[in-house]
């Protein structure tokens, strides 16, 4: 495994860097400080060829202003909350809504997406290891409590990109931090993204979340019957099919929609969450986590020019696969599929998501 560190640029007069791992056989990742965007994943498809299979950016000025959140961390609380307020430990906290003047979606202004991380990079034999380390006070954020915040990148020789999450609080408080990379596995190397219809996904979850207009949370459903089922692998032109006579899918323009993880923890401390499947390319992701929840994102509303590359990022040309906490728990606390991860002093927060990245195996004649 080799790294190669490089100037990335500045962000509010701070120095952000880019960081390649890269392994001997050509895969590898490039991750920057700058709200700990994933910028490219480079894995091989079934002929061996390597690809980047994310979308990103090779210039700051895109990160420094990210709508779309292409790549990023997102924390302290991923998603919306309902009203951009909510009451903790019997004190009301209250933010500006950044989405449609009602919710507060993804923690902005103050999240993970909007910060320079410290960061410290190493190499061993079979990996390469981004650390990276963030004190976000209650003064900037208006969140509770001081949160002490590292994240952990590593990338394996294996093509598995792990993604650790741990924090401290010096108060009361609760987290629900993801990450937002756009997934497209066909390969993005060409000049014209094919979109994710020709995909297949499969999500390992009994219930999703339905969600009125602005996808704010109502309840948790079982998925049998509708479009999200999800259970036994659905090609997404198939799902996409039902965007006018479903009222769920109508809402969200297609999948935006929170599903509720019925898989075990294993004993290497993670469920399978889901497996996303390219037949052309061969390619196969697998994603594992220990969060209670996911969010599959398919694009519908992104619209963003990569100025170097000299194209669009467009509607349902990724998808996202956000491990997290059912959206705007804080305000279904105690309700079926709400969870609320706490953390202070003496609890520290700690969650793991693994992006495995394989090829499809041969069918048997």
């Amino acid at each position: 495994m080799n790294i190669k560190i490089s100037p990335f640029g500045s962000y509010r007069k701070q120095a952000v860097f880019k960081y390649v791992f890269t392994t001997a056989k050509g895969a590898g990742c490039a991750i920057t400080n700058l709200g700990g965007a994933i910028i490219s994943v480079r894995v091989p498809d079934k002929k061996g060829a390597v690809d980047n299979v994310v979308l990103g950016f090779d210039d700051v000025k895109q990160y420094a202003q990210n709508p779309g959140f292409l790549g990023a961390l997102i924390g302290p609380v991923g998603n919306r909350i309902s009203g951009a307020r909510f009451t903790f430990n019997g004190k009301e906290y209250s933010f500006t809504p950044n989405e449609g003047g009602k919710t507060l979606l993804h923690s902005v202004p103050f999240g993970f997406d909007r910060q320079v991380w410290d960061a410290e990079a190493e190499v061993k034999s079979d990996r390469g290891i981004l650390t990276l380390k963030h004190l976000f006070r209650e003064a900037d954020t208006g969140f509770p409590g001081n949160l002490d915040v590292t994240v952990t990148y590593t990338f394996f020789e294996d093509n598995t990109l792990r993604i650790d999450y741990d924090a401290l609080s010096d108060a009361p408080s609760f987290l629900s931090p993801t990450n937002h990379t756009y997934f497209n596995i066909a390969g993005t190397g060409k000049k014209n993204i094919s979109p994710v219809n020709r995909q297949t996904v499969q999500v390992f979850a009994d219930k999703y979340t339905r969600v009125a207009e602005g996808c704010i949370p109502i309840d948790n459903a079982p998925v049998d019957g509708t479009p999200f089922d999800l259970r036994q692998g659905v090609k997404l032109a198939d799902g996409f099919a039902f965007e006018k006579e479903n009222e769920q899918m109508t809402l969200g323009s297609g999948y935006d929609h929170n599903f509720v993880l019925s898989g075990q923890i294993d004993l290497t401390g993670l469920r399978r969450a889901a497996v996303v499947t390219d037949r052309i390319s061969g390619r196969v992701l697998s994603v594992y986590t220990d969060m209670p929840a996911m969010q599959l994102y398919t694009a519908n509303h992104l619209r963003r020019y990569n100025a170097q590359e000299k194209r669009w990022y467009g509607k349902r040309k990724a998808l996202c696969l956000e491990t997290q906490c059912t959206p705007d728990s804080i305000h279904h606390a105690g309700e079926d599929g709400f969870d609320v991860m706490t953390v202070d002093k003496d609890r520290p927060f700690h969650s793991s998501t693994v992006y495995a990245f394989g090829i499809v195996k041969a069918e048997k004649k």
